[in-house]
């Protein structure tokens, strides 16, 4: 016995798909007007479609700030070809790219609550360590010194555990309230 396709019928025979596509495009039969079946296909469908239209309808946005943040980011990382060193182990010499290292003291900053980061600059290495200025954006009431200073913990923390360095000064530049 050979089983052969079946069309998706409502038990008074109507095809759904074709029953949907007159009620899409308001062209019921007589039938499908008084039909207990495609009625209830009908409300079923309605409920799909006024949800459908709702999330349509919806003016779906990026978060306010997103836009500048991302931008902020890219413009803060020069593609720098600069490599600085980790303090050596007896098995080699490692560098990292000055990018790598910036991202993750700027990332160690914006642990802090009420700061976001825009840009990280390492500065030259001495005999004493590495000096780092940091650009960033406040938001408004959060006390500009108390976050300065907890930047300034996060990264000098972050420098030692993750790159070895000991950061001798952290400049933190306050350009913008949020």
């Amino acid at each position: 016995m050979a089983v052969e396709p079946t069309h998706d019928r409502l038990p008074c025979g109507t095809d759904k798909a074709e029953l949907i596509e007159h009620l899409e495009a308001g062209t019921r039969t007589e039938h499908e007007l008084h039909c207990p079946h495609c009625r209830a296909v009908e409300r079923d469908h309605g409920v799909l479609a006024a949800a459908r239209e709702e999330l349509a309808a919806e003016e779906v946005s990026a978060p306010p700030r997103l836009l500048g943040d991302v931008m902020r980011a890219v413009r803060a990382e020069p593609r720098s070809r600069r490599t600085l060193a980790v303090p050596p182990h007896e098995d080699g010499l490692t560098r990292v790219r000055e990018t790598a290292a910036a991202r993750i003291l700027r990332l160690a900053a914006e642990q802090v609550s009420g700061l976001s980061v825009g840009r990280c600059v390492i500065g030259e290495e001495t005999e004493e360590g590495v000096p780092v200025r940091l650009t960033a954006r406040i938001e408004a009431g959060a006390p500009i010194p108390e976050t300065a200073e907890a930047a300034r913990r996060a990264v000098r923390g972050a420098g030692r555990s993750q790159l070895g360095w000991s950061i001798t000064r952290i400049d933190v530049d306050i350009a913008d309230i949020a």
